[in-house]
């Protein structure tokens, strides 16, 4: 089957135009539903059960009831990949809460709906990872985690869009959020660094946001290779002055940051430990794909 996406419906596997879904899913009219976006590399899904991980806890976190279980799930993942035929492909899994009547009210007869979305994950531009890319610090500010723990990985990303809109009308790449207390949280759909004075820096969660599972990749690869790192308050003025930036994400790995708001971070290049840090993550995905070549397709 060709198609540049293909869709799963609680089992019902087509193109787009094939699958159709509720206007009453909650989901739709609400953001009441939860997600997980990952990718496979050589037909292997990269880290898919610290995505289930995540896709369980963000439902938990929501009072959102999980019906398929997780063996039947993958299950589904395999077979939708398999109409893609495609080794390196983008997936993103969607659990809503399901259709009811218009309102906040779920009601209790809950019957999720899946859907999961695959289409071929081509290969990103090398002048991201040679040239860096631009950012700017959106006005948009992060959710506050007592509003929305940003441990939810929902539907609802409202907040996320308006910010990334801010950076598409400033001809920037992407944006980063602050919280309340100005302090940097994450960009739209990654996590942010710096390297000073040789040490390597993140926000911790507390400042509110997402333990991004690439995030969770590199803290492990830092302390493996002996780097210095620390999850850490990061205002604005620290990101200008610091000798190096990049940003991470599950489909595009480690991208380097070499300027934001118009102001080149030092001297407006990559820097040595973003790019030593993006080989060394690439070595650690490729000794993941070795261990885990059987782990999805089998689909009897």
């Amino acid at each position: 089957m060709k198609s540049e996406y293909i869709i799963n419906l609680n089992g019902q596997i087509g193109r787009p135009d094939e699958i159709k879904i509720s206007v009453l899913d909650r989901g739709f009219l609400l953001g009441d539903s939860v997600y997980e976006v990952t990718r496979t590399y050589q037909n292997v899904p990269l880290f898919l059960e610290d995505h289930l991980d995540r896709l369980w806890n963000s439902a938990g976190l929501i009072g959102l009831p999980i019906l398929i279980d997780r063996k039947k799930l993958k299950l589904e993942i395999a077979n939708t990949l398999k109409k893609l035929a495609c080794p390196d492909a983008y997936i993103r899994i969607v659990l809503t809460r399901g259709e009811g009547d218009v309102g906040l009210d779920p009601g209790e007869d809950i019957k999720n709906n899946l859907v999961i979305i695959v289409r071929e994950e081509k290969a990103k531009p090398d002048w991201w990872y040679s040239k860096g890319v631009n950012l700017i610090i959106a006005e948009i500010q992060r959710n506050s985690k007592e509003a929305m723990d940003p441990n939810i990985k929902s539907g609802n990303y409202l907040n996320n869009v308006m910010a990334y809109l801010q950076a598409k009308n400033a001809q920037a790449y992407d944006a980063l959020m602050l919280n309340a207390k100005g302090q940097l949280t994450e960009g739209t759909t990654n996590n942010i660094w710096i390297v000073k004075d040789s040490i390597l820096q993140t926000p911790p969660v507390s400042s509110g946001l997402l333990r991004g599972i690439t995030r969770e990749t590199v803290l492990a690869i830092a302390k493996e290779k002996g780097i210095q790192c620390l999850e850490t308050t990061i205002y604005p003025e620290q990101l200008y002055k610091a000798d190096e930036a990049f940003i991470t994400s599950s489909t595009r790995e480690i991208v380097p940051v070499t300027n934001v708001d118009g102001k080149p971070i030092a001297d407006g290049k990559p820097g040595l430990m973003t790019k030593k840090l993006l080989t060394q993550y690439r070595e650690f995905i490729q000794k993941h794909l070795d261990q885990n070549k059987d782990i999805l397709y089998l689909s009897e």
